[in-house]
């Protein structure tokens, strides 16, 4: 297996746990922003997804040689933001499929940073595993004592 196909298979694989957990959140935390001090607040379980969403589709152009970054969407309910994250890893995975070997030693521009392709093509299932952490240190902190296990780890 190409290293390409493997980084693909679980870019898709890391959307579909994270899509899990903000399943297995409650309904009214979907949109909870967790108060910080002073009024600030952490993101919702909604706004991570959106990130991510942005972040995928903005990491699949730049492989594409079409850089451009996308504003994160504005969800209000899971299922439209679900459909969102599962398209944009799709969309991310056949960019990185797309990619030769070549690619992969070639240096990506990004924000004050050259990244070469062997690290760039894992930063956007680095960030969905970050933000899944991140929804469920939000179910933590809401009570749930429960560690939801995706049925793709099993």
């Amino acid at each position: 297996m190409r290293v390409q196909d493997y980084v693909a298979e679980h870019t898709r694989a890391i959307a579909e746990s994270l899509a899990h957990f903000v399943r297995t959140t409650a309904p009214d935390k979907l949109n909870w922003r967790v108060p910080v001090s002073d009024g600030v607040t952490t993101r919702s379980v909604l706004d991570l997804v959106a990130e991510c969403v942005a972040v995928n589709y903005s990491f699949a152009s730049y492989l594409r040689g079409e850089p451009h970054d996308m504003e994160p969407p504005v969800f209000q309910e899971a299922e439209p933001a679900l459909r969102a994250l599962l398209e944009s890893a799709d969309a991310l995975a056949k960019s990185i499929e797309s990619l030769s070997d070549a690619d992969l030693e070639r240096e990506y521009e990004r924000r004050n940073a050259r990244i070469p392709g062997h690290r760039f093509i894992l930063m956007g299932y680095r960030n969905m595993a970050y933000h899944a952490g991140q929804v469920n240190f939000i179910q933590t902190l809401y009570g749930d004592t429960e560690f939801h296990v995706p049925p793709n780890w099993r």
